[in-house]
């Protein structure tokens, strides 16, 4: 059982939103040019022709389509990239989309991979790599991952509670393990801010 209170769901939302509402990307890698980076395009020409399909004022008005077909972006962003769609990633991974994910998953040609949110907010962030990426957030911003990550863990902590059959333990343990140390960890950013 869980020591951690957490926001409700949609207060959390708001939160995020508030946050990474004035986020623009500017010089930044976006969602195209990560996939370019990650597919290592190397036409100048299809280089740029993907950079410029980034959105770099408004991150709500990125598709959701684009980030299943850009997954692999998250782990080619800049810190600008990194804080430009992390509001998007959090929305993402708490299901706020869901109507819009369920439409895309009737279209039989549509077999693109989730991007890996969690992944990215709670491995080796003790790594050069990560703590530059993640360099640019404010402490309100810090917050919303804190409060993502503990929402995340609670979410962990009530399906292996409501499963008739239960969890694995191993893999229980080792998500459960990696989200507290994740949370730790940014919250020891948010101080350090």
């Amino acid at each position: 059982m869980s020591l951690i209170t957490i926001i409700d769901k949609e207060t959390l939302i708001e939160q995020i939103i508030d946050a990474f509402a004035a986020v623009k990307l500017e010089d930044g890698i976006g969602l195209w040019e990560g996939q370019a980076l990650d597919d290592h395009v190397q036409n100048t020409t299809e280089y740029k022709r993907l950079k410029d399909k980034d959105e770099r004022n408004d991150w709500r008005r990125i598709p959701i389509a684009d980030l299943y077909k850009c997954s692999s972006s998250i782990s080619f962003m800049d810190a600008k990239g990194i804080r430009f769609h992390l509001g998007l990633y959090l929305l993402f991974a708490m299901d706020v989309f869901e109507d819009e994910e369920d439409r895309l998953h009737k279209h039989p040609n549509f077999k693109f991979s989730p991007p890996e949110v969690v992944f990215a907010l709670d491995s080796s962030l003790d790594a050069e790599y990560s703590i530059a990426r993640f360099s640019l957030l404010t402490r309100e911003q810090i917050t919303c991952v804190v409060e993502f990550l503990m929402y995340r863990l609670q979410e962990l902590e009530s399906c292996a509670q409501d499963s008739s059959h239960g969890m694995y333990q191993r893999s229980y343990d080792r998500q459960h393990q990696s989200l507290t140390s994740a949370i730790t960890i940014w919250q020891e950013k948010r101080v350090a801010i």
